[in-house]
């Protein structure tokens, strides 16, 4: 789900089965094997020490884990089922695993062996995490649920975070207060929850900062044509980090639009408080984004680029102001498939309304036809 990631002097991007690590003086890029052809890397993570980097691939289902700086492979395992999500633990000594069938798997890539397998969701996994109390693993699931699971004993179910109308694609910590969970989904609102009672303290709906009704028609018309009813813009790549005690700062980007929301978000004795600050244009529509050491790097996989926005904070406005651009690939000439959220992709997260009352009425004419 995520195609970059940026740590102490690292970036890395993925493309096709391409890693370009780039130490801000070298590019270092991995070939990932695979004997399958429709095979690509589906989701890319550096633990939060910096001292591991790790990807699992889509159709051979490999997880890899590389060590830093060397980049030498560490672990490789292959996975029971496709991976949909890949998470350090705070620690960074495991890795959670969210795969397409609703199982967390977890590996000790200290230790000998293959993953154990923590939880269970009924519905297609989209997001894990880890709280940095290491007590609860937070997953989402297309099915607009959140669970919070105790940790280690993962039986024991804490609460749900119940209250999005659609898949829930995204799942942070708020930088500034770990008290907080923070959530994105399709039905296009950022929400603050606190997570261990399970409470929605703040929601933000971001269709009503980008207003663009036509962009909206276009997109419905595109989905009601294989039968999905929607009724806004999802949430596709979302990206946070802490400004000061008070205040964090989130990154939203929304389906077909091009530019990236910008917001604050304030807390004060469990009230919130939020503000648009820019929407930054970009030349095309990211691959991913990330914060990190007050910048946001913005990939395009189209140009195998990434854009350094630096974080400006003055008399309580925020602004990016770009840095520099990085190009990746620099001497690769590949002939990757460029994997966006596409409209293929973001059509899978939704579940389809089937009216069958119609066909039912239908064969019961008929039959009372006969009679």
């Amino acid at each position: 789900m995520a195609s970059i990631t940026v740590g102490n002097n690292i970036i890395a991007v993925i493309k096709d089965l391409y890693i370009d690590c780039y130490d801000y003086s070298n590019h270092n890029v991995i070939v990932v094997e695979s004997n399958d052809n429709n095979d690509r890397i589906s989701d890319i993570i550096l633990s939060y020490n910096c001292r591991y980097l790790a990807v699992i691939t889509s159709t051979s289902k490999q997880l890899i884990v590389y060590e830093l700086p060397s980049l030498t492979k560490k672990k490789q395992y292959v996975l029971p089922r496709t991976g949909s999500k890949i998470r350090f633990s705070a620690r960074g000594d495991r890795i959670f695993v969210a795969d397409k069938s609703g199982d967390v798997l977890m590996y000790d890539i200290t230790k000998e062996g293959d993953g154990i397998k923590l939880l269970g969701h009924l519905s297609l996994l989209l997001n894990i995490l880890q709280t940095n109390n290491c007590k609860f693993i937070i997953s989402s699931d297309r099915d607009e649920k959140i669970r919070v699971s105790c940790y280690p004993n993962t039986y024991n179910i804490q609460t749900y975070c119940l209250g999005h109308r659609e898949f829930v694609n995204h799942i942070e910590l708020l930088p500034h207060d770990d008290n907080y969970l923070t959530s994105t989904s399709g039905d296009g609102t950022i929400k603050f929850w606190n997570y261990t009672e399970g409470k929605l303290y703040y929601s933000i709906d971001t269709f009503l900062d980008i207003n663009d009704e036509k962009l909206k028609e276009n997109f419905a018309k595109m989905m009601i044509a294989d039968g999905i009813e929607v009724n806004t813009l999802p949430i596709v790549h979302y990206a946070v980090t802490k400004l000061n005690d008070s205040c964090s700062i989130l990154a939203v980007a929304v389906h077909t639009f091009n530019q990236i929301l910008i917001y604050s978000v304030h807390t004060n004795n469990q009230c919130f408080e939020h503000k648009l600050h820019e929407k930054l244009d970009v030349p095309q529509f990211p691959a991913s984004f990330k914060f990190y050491n007050n910048s946001l790097f913005v990939y395009n996989a189209v140009d195998s680029n990434v854009e350094i926005f630096k974080i400006k904070y003055e008399k309580l406005s925020i602004s990016l102001e770009i840095g520099e651009k990085v190009q990746m690939f620099i001497n690769n000439k590949l002939n990757a498939n460029i994997n966006l959220e596409n409209n293929h992709t973001i059509k899978l997260l939704y579940k389809r309304k089937f009216d069958n009352v119609q066909e039912y009425q239908e064969r019961k004419r008929q039959r009372l036809g006969k009679v």
